[in-house]
């Protein structure tokens, strides 16, 4: 959704910038308004009008097509380097100051919760996904317990680990892991007693 949102911006200024030129143009006289292809009939009368005005009324049409102009640039501008700021598919950005912005892949977010919850030893396999949303990280992991784990202790134990490992070290607000939790083991491995 954002990309959308980002391209109608991106349009709305392109559009600005060319009424402000075409204004320019018909009030200068450089372009006829009969020659500008106008859908509504209204808008010919308004061009034909524009090129009669003199004086004060000539400046306010070039002052209303200069600040269009500048509008549609000034948020070109901005949207341009919000886009080049924030649209790097796959990466998060960690900070962004004088020395240049840093980024971190969420390939990697996802192994390092992926390792942290593999250094828990009842967890014989995990798998880790990373979703990013302006609030923070959701870190959806299902894991693979020892046959006989304690599922409620060793799934808190993860949700902890993860999301403290992973605020420490990327310094990323962690919003929600949820675990999903199956037995996995050999078939002739005990089960684990207390």
């Amino acid at each position: 959704m954002n990309a959308f949102n980002g391209l109608l911006v991106t349009l709305g200024a392109l559009a600005s910038i060319a009424v402000g030129v075409l204004i320019l143009l018909v009030v200068t006289e450089s372009l006829s308004p009969q020659a500008v292809p106008v859908p509504v009939p209204v808008l010919q009368q308004q061009l034909v009008g524009m090129t009669q005005d003199a004086g004060a009324a000539w400046w306010r049409d070039v002052g209303i097509a200069a600040a269009l102009v500048v509008v549609g640039l000034l948020i070109l501008a901005f949207e341009t380097r919000f886009l080049r700021r924030t649209a790097a598919p796959g990466m998060v950005l960690l900070s962004d100051d004088s020395n240049g912005a840093v980024r971190l892949a969420v390939e990697s977010i996802s192994q390092l919760a992926r390792r942290t919850a593999e250094s828990n030893r009842e967890v014989r396999s995990v798998r880790c996904r990373v979703q990013v949303a302006p609030a923070g990280l959701t870190i959806t992991c299902v894991a693979g317990l020892r046959m006989g784990s304690d599922v409620p202790a060793v799934t808190s134990d993860l949700q902890h680990d993860i999301r403290e490992v992973v605020e420490r070290l990327t310094g990323l607000n962690v919003i929600d892991v949820p675990v999903r939790a199956r037995y996995r083991g050999d078939r002739d491995q005990p089960i684990l007693t207390r």
